[in-house]
């Protein structure tokens, strides 16, 4: 699955920040990237957010980007603050997002872990467990994000010896 501006008909997943600005996620494109999809007020929201940020601060702004995506915010109901994460929380709606990760809108459930690569192409859809430990979690997603960001990006040529 690659993230497209809807070139070959797969739906980009465009973000709507706190303050009513839009980033689409293949703007991301070139650094790995981590979205969190919460619910807005679940007992999950904020520790999928620490998550989220941890890996943030651990893996650096460099190669890699993490997002909190809430999902299914009301009509006319705007975006509360999350502070004090680093990493920014926006919100898209479900349909959007159901269509983005080619899940069915009927028994969709957060949260939800994406993995995008630097390509766009979506390596990981990770579940979030209903009981979690942070730092196992954080340690279990760096064993998953950690190989792709090492893979050689675009740009780059492997030298063989």
């Amino acid at each position: 699955m690659n993230l497209t501006d809807g070139v070959s008909g797969m739906p980009d997943l465009i973000l709507r920040s706190r303050g009513g600005e839009t980033m689409s996620l293949s703007s991301q494109r070139g650094r790995v990237a981590l979205v969190a999809f919460i619910g807005k007020s679940a007992c999950h929201t904020g520790p999928c957010l620490e998550i989220a940020d941890q890996l943030f601060l651990e893996l650096g702004a460099s190669h890699f980007t993490s997002f909190g995506c809430i999902v299914d915010l009301m009509p006319g109901e705007e975006l509360r603050e999350y502070l004090p994460f680093v990493i920014p929380v926006s919100w898209s709606p479900r349909r959007l997002v159901t269509d983005f990760l080619k899940l069915p809108v009927s028994g969709f459930t957060l949260p939800k872990f994406a993995v995008i690569d630097r390509q766009g192409d979506l390596r990981h859809l990770l579940e979030g467990p209903p009981g979690y430990d942070l730092w196992r979690m954080v340690t279990d997603f760096r064993q998953i994000i950690e190989p792709i960001i090492a893979e050689p990006s675009e740009g780059t040529k492997e030298i063989q010896v």
